[in-house]
């Protein structure tokens, strides 16, 4: 097993500034912490033990006197990593990134079934980007050392939730309709973004970020 796999996204065409690049999960020990379902939290060093499409399965977390704790992806609904400080040598995270955030969400390509995704935009905000396995395609990829590096991606698509409410598959050709039924009720928004087609995918996250900031 690898003692960390953390992608690394070189994408074909410019991504807009809010519009993050999927980490992926941690698998050496970092420090963190996890909610459960019943809303405790526990702190420690911890690591992802395993991953099923891509989503966390399993938590291994350590205690101060190295007690350690396994977790069920399906007992937590949120899972914080410290990015290690070499990660960012790669110049392709974002050092106001810190942390690589996992949030318990309903998933629309699996019959909106609860999983553990990872969140890409920043944690206020009414609207949150969420990265869609899926809905991202690869066609090289490099291994350095514990890093796997894939290049030539392109983003298809994102899972979207607002207020927390019924997830959207956000994809770049309905971007219209997306366009209109995330952002449509914010007139500040619309003066800023009137109208938006599959050309402006790549403003798509500056547009989240954007309503998160002017619609509060």
């Amino acid at each position: 097993m690898k003692i960390l796999t953390i992608l690394i996204i070189l994408l074909q065409s410019a991504l807009g500034l809010a519009q993050y690049i999927p980490v992926g999960a941690i698998t050496m020990w970092t420090d963190g912490y996890v909610v459960t379902m019943t809303n405790d939290t526990i702190r420690g060093e911890m690591r992802i033990g395993a991953l099923i499409n891509d989503s966390p399965a399993g938590v291994i977390i350590r205690s101060a006197d190295k007690t350690k704790t396994k977790l069920k992806g399906d007992d937590l609904r949120l899972i914080a990593q410290h990015i290690p400080d070499f990660a960012y040598s790669s110049g392709y995270i974002s050092r106001d990134r810190e942390m690589v955030i996992f949030e318990r969400v309903p998933n629309p390509r699996r019959s909106n079934k609860p999983m553990l995704l990872e969140r890409l935009s920043p944690l206020e905000g009414r609207v949150a980007l969420y990265f869609d396995v899926s809905g991202w395609k690869k066609t090289t990829e490099y291994t350095f050392g514990n890093f796997v590096l894939e290049s030539n991606r392109q983003e298809l698509s994102y899972i979207v939730l607002k207020n927390g409410q019924e997830p959207l598959l956000a994809r770049r050709g309905d971007l219209e309709a997306v366009h209109e039924k995330l952002f449509g009720d914010c007139p500040t928004f619309i003066r800023n973004y009137p109208i938006a087609t599959r050309r402006d995918w790549n403003q798509f996250g500056d547009m989240v970020a954007a309503y998160n900031e002017l619609c509060q």
